[in-house]
């Protein structure tokens, strides 16, 4: 009987590790020891897998995807999103400051490039019936500036009425009135910057600029 035990504990060993090497990790710089779930002779589920760099997390087909911790040679690390072996999403990279100290940046990552601190760096946050489309352009990332043309498809006179502030502030406004048409300046505006703009026409529409620059936007008028 311990025979046959002992027959059938080298069996169940060998078939894990067996499973082990068999479970492939494809992203060749964490190529190595895996440890963890697999799913059609791949890394899927939770599992650990060490090569030349540690990962640690959730895996996909082979790849890092969920979230989990890569930790590269040097030391620096990495916690938060991945998406097929790169980071996606929140995060958190730490590293060793040029003085010697723990640094950290936080913020969000799109194909393995860090984007800024927020998801988005503007959005429209709500929007009455009849505003169309909104169009943003980053002009300048150290400006302070945020221009926005109105324009009304028939050809009536159109422009910003009125600004309530949710977030941040800004020093000066200055309008132009074209046909169908208007050209609203704001300049040395505090970020981040909420407002509502309302229109003359009975309109609004709710802007969010996350990060500092120079903006251009375009709003269409049903």
């Amino acid at each position: 009987m311990k025979y046959v035990a002992a027959i059938l504990l080298l069996f169940f060993i060998t078939s894990i590790s067996v499973a082990q090497q068999t479970c492939e990790v494809k992203l060749a710089e964490i190529k190595g020891n895996y440890t963890g779930d697999c799913e059609n002779g791949k890394a899927s589920g939770k599992g650990k897998s060490v090569g030349t760099d540690e990962y640690e997390g959730d895996f996909k087909d082979g790849y890092p995807e969920g979230k989990g911790m890569y930790i590269w040679k040097d030391g620096h690390y990495f916690i938060g999103s991945f998406k097929k072996g790169k980071k996606e999403g929140k995060g958190d990279m730490y590293y060793e400051g040029a003085n010697g100290d723990d640094s950290v940046i936080t913020g969000y990552w799109k194909k393995d490039k860090y984007v800024g601190h927020y998801e988005n760096k503007y959005e429209v946050v709500a929007s009455t019936t009849h505003i169309g489309k909104v169009n943003f352009s980053l002009l300048n990332e150290k400006g302070d500036d945020i221009l926005i043309t109105v324009h009304q498809l028939r050809d009536i006179a159109i422009n910003i009425s009125s600004i309530t502030i949710l977030a941040g502030q800004y020093n000066n406004k200055t309008s132009q009135q074209l046909s169908n048409s208007s050209i609203t300046n704001i300049t040395d505006v505090v970020f981040p910057f909420r407002a509502i703009f309302y229109l003359n026409n009975g309109e609004s529409v709710d802007l969010l600029f996350n990060e500092k620059g120079d903006y251009d936007v375009y709003i269409d008028v049903q």
